[in-house]
């Protein structure tokens, strides 16, 4: 059945707002850091990404069609935790604390850290949650790691039965870079201990329309500039689904995508690494 153009309007709508929302935080910034923005181009962007978060995260987080299917999975985490991007912690709520013995959050933007932290404290985890400044990517996650303590500094090759019970990403992959992806999820099966699950909730590229995928194509030219790195073509699912290494995999399309967004949401219910393969001999982390 045919889309209305106007229902297909106002989803394309979606994204432009977002990008003007960002964009209207770039002189913000750039008058009260005036300095940052010629002396570390990179820091700037960090502050200016912070500014911009600090008011969308809660936002996107309260929002009606995301956060039953949020809270589904982040209620599922236990016992020793990993969350990749978690920015704020806008979603930390959702964790049931009493199942957590220790929260690690890799989140790269450290102006969001003080706020990570308060939320954690907040929520009932502020003497369980501990911040990296790491990005999941894994040039950027196994340092910080080391750093930690978590993984041997000494050795190139991870622990064989893992660190993590419980890996998370709730919408922060789509800023990992895109060519590094499976080498990233190599490294989440290879943190995660026996039994341990990999839970996801991303938007990924909607591929089914060609009309929005030409449009989510011509807005990706400047999404990831004024997004924080994010892309609207993410394949985290496709990229689970495609490797081996798992005992069991779930991953689902939200009941609410009609076929028409940019952007589409997956989540993974379960995605058990499988220990046949000796993953802790066979990932190099000097990478």
């Amino acid at each position: 059945m045919a889309v209305p153009l106007l229902v297909r309007l106002q989803s394309y709508l979606d994204p432009l707002l977002l990008l003007s929302i960002s964009i209207a935080y770039f002189p913000l910034t750039l008058l009260s850091h005036p300095l940052l923005f010629v002396t570390s181009p990179s820091t700037f962007r960090s502050k200016w990404f912070e500014n911009f978060w600090r008011i969308i995260g809660p936002k996107m987080a309260a929002s009606e069609a995301q956060v039953n299917h949020i809270e589904e999975l982040l209620s599922r985490a236990n016992r020793k935790v990993l969350e990749l991007g978690p920015g704020a912690g806008d979603q930390m709520y959702h964790y049931k604390p009493a199942q957590i013995e220790v929260l690690y959050c890799a989140e790269p933007n450290a102006f969001l850290h003080g706020k990570l932290i308060e939320n954690a404290e907040k929520h009932g985890l502020g003497k369980k949650a501990v911040a990296l400044e790491a990005g999941a990517q894994p040039g950027s996650l196994l340092p910080a790691l080391k750093k930690a303590g978590l993984i041997p500094s000494t050795t190139s090759s991870l622990p064989e039965n893992g660190v993590f019970d419980t890996i998370v990403a709730v919408k922060s992959l789509c800023s990992a870079p895109q060519k590094q992806l499976a080498a990233t999820v190599a490294i989440v099966q290879a943190l995660l201990k026996p039994g341990g699950e990999f839970l996801f909730f991303e938007h990924v590229e909607n591929n089914g329309d060609s009309i929005t995928m030409s449009y989510a194509w011509l807005v990706d030219w400047i999404w990831p500039v004024f997004m924080g790195g994010c892309r609207l073509d993410g394949k985290i699912d496709r990229v689970v689904l495609g490797m081996g290494g798992w005992d069991e995999r779930k991953v689902t399309t939200t009941d609410e995508f009609q076929g028409h967004e940019v952007r589409k949401h997956s989540s993974t219910i379960r995605a058990f690494p499988c220990r046949q393969q000796s993953w802790g001999n066979s990932v190099n982390t000097d990478i």
